[in-house]
């Protein structure tokens, strides 16, 4: 059994029912499911790990659509979103180089890339010359950028308190301190999630 099709949190032996029945007991979540799916066909497991993981990837998958559905109002996506906020945080002259953006909102650099021409001819962003480099160019947020970013803050902060509504404020201070102790063990060994890995990776064999 391959810990790859673990990992996905799909038993792979039939659906699994995404909601509880009235008085079914507890109220449990996909994960729970699929973990007492495991518990049964495969229960010398530890599917520890499973239980944290899966729920980080669907909490994701969560967070995204509903940060998505208000951006989405005013012609922007996470990643442009992302790209815009960088470029106000750093304060006047709100400009930074496209390796800055790429490496601050830790996205590819071709995805920055495609992301940037977009914000650029929707004049939330240009391109001025980088006096320090001639052969290099600066992204600088618009006057319109800056507009933009004062109209959508309130509701943007409005919507991810709502997501959060579920934990209190004691709950939210306590998982933002577990999720800082393991970003900051992601980080120690990567920068951000897309540089590479040093070193040339071993393939598997058999005998592994």
């Amino acid at each position: 059994m391959q810990q790859k099709q673990l990992d996905s949190d799909e038993p792979g032996d039939g659906p699994v029912s995404d909601h509880d029945e009235p008085g079914d007991g507890p109220v449990t979540d996909h994960v729970d499911r699929v973990l007492a799916l495991w518990a049964k066909e495969a229960p010398q497991l530890d599917l520890t790990t499973v239980a944290v993981i899966a729920r980080l990837g669907r909490v994701r998958a969560y967070v995204d659509r509903g940060l998505d559905e208000v951006l989405g109002e005013y012609g922007l996506t996470r990643q442009s979103w992302d790209v815009l906020a960088c470029l106000r945080r750093v304060g006047r002259p709100y400009r930074l180089t496209p390796t800055d953006l790429y490496q601050a909102v830790m996205r590819t650099s071709g995805a920055i890339t495609h992301t940037l021409h977009g914000l650029e001819y929707a004049g939330l962003v240009s391109r001025v010359p980088n006096t320090d480099d001639r052969r290099s160019t600066h992204v600088e947020l618009t006057d319109a950028g800056r507009e933009l970013l004062s109209r959508i803050g309130p509701e943007h902060l409005a919507n991810e308190r709502r997501m959060l509504a579920a934990l209190t404020p004691d709950q939210q201070t306590t998982l933002a301190g577990l999720l800082r102790t393991l970003l900051i063990a992601f980080e120690r060994e990567h920068a951000t999630p897309h540089s590479p890995t040093p070193g040339p990776r071993r393939r598997r064999t058999k005998s592994d």
